[in-house]
């Protein structure tokens, strides 16, 4: 597995790490609490040192999770963990609830990072990120807050995940985030200019999300797929649902034999940006470890296919 510097922070991390919101059983399907910590175990043999998690995902069984996987692991694993909706709110997608509400006020932020802290069995969280960015009325008090909890030592570095590219830029140049996740991957490249040059121009890491886009690229599903009642793509339209498998068959015929699967092609498209420090696949299975720990030593895409690749689909 490589690795890579998380920005400027002076951790390093493996270059595949972990995505866990599968493994919070709402909104992916069923996976039992001994197959989930078992393939956490499975992953960090395999080479996988980053995983990404969240206070909210299965109601804070992930964070949990990874606190019964890894406790006395230490500094061997880099943890990340989000904030700001609410602990309970996991499943709003797939059952039909109202979005949740968002709270970062200092006051909420101070009870979420404790709460986080005894579920992953740890002193103190290496990063804490906003699940969104926070409303314009709050964003000065809400990372003011990171800041003192950076002081404090209950956080070693603070970073924000999702909002638009407006939302980016205003976070890289005016506070203090070590780390950016957002979304890109080759079916969604919006992000890739400005935001992930100028994070990279500034030292703040990039963490790529839903690098398969939600399964897409994963060449499993058809058009004849149905999912759980517990997973979150059932609300996908049919008519974007049909059109995006047309889009990756496009992806398919420009990749052709030079990657051993399509998700190695899809994460080996992000990888070859020079902002990103990690790409955080979910994972479900340890064959699905075992895909994206072989893509990290797989040869790169060529610049053709690349160039293909970028802004073309």
């Amino acid at each position: 597995m490589h690795q890579r510097k998380l920005g400027n922070t002076g951790l390093t991390v493996s270059e595949i790490g972990m995505g866990t919101w599968e493994l919070g059983g709402r909104e992916w399907g069923d996976i039992s609490e001994t197959d989930a910590v078992g393939l956490l175990r499975y992953a960090f043999e395999s080479g996988v040192t980053y995983y990404d998690t969240a206070d909210q995902y299965g109601g804070g069984r992930a964070e949990r999770l990874l606190g019964e996987a890894f406790s006395a692991l230490g500094d061997r694993v880099v943890i990340a963990t989000k904030l700001g909706y609410e602990l309970d709110s996991d499943g709003w997608i797939s059952h039909g609830w109202e979005h949740p509400s968002f709270n970062v006020s200092p006051e909420y932020i101070r009870s979420a990072v404790e709460g986080s802290l005894t579920r992953l069995k740890r002193d103190v969280i290496d990063i804490y990120q906003f699940h969104a960015p926070p409303p314009a009325s709050e964003w000065d008090d809400a990372f003011g807050t990171m800041e003192n909890l950076k002081a404090e030592g209950k956080i070693r570095f603070y970073g924000m995940g999702l909002g638009s590219e407006a939302d980016a830029l205003k976070a890289i140049t005016e506070t203090g985030i070590s780390s950016l996740m957002l979304t890109y991957n080759i079916l969604t490249q919006g992000m890739a200019t400005p935001v992930m040059e100028t994070a990279a121009e500034k030292g703040i890491a990039v963490v790529v999300r839903q690098p398969l886009s939600s399964g897409l690229l994963s060449g499993q599903l058809k058009a004849d797929t149905v999912f759980a009642e517990n997973d979150y793509r059932k609300t996908w339209s049919r008519e974007k649902f049909l059109t995006d498998l047309e889009r990756v068959e496009q992806v398919k015929s420009i990749v052709g034999d030079k990657a051993q699967s399509l998700p190695q092609a899809a994460l080996k498209f992000i990888l070859a940006h020079p902002a990103v420090s990690s790409v955080v696949p979910g994972m479900m299975t340890p064959a699905q470890v075992d895909d994206g720990v072989a893509t990290s030593g797989a040869a790169p895409l060529p610049a053709a296919v690349l160039e293909q690749l970028r802004g073309s689909i």
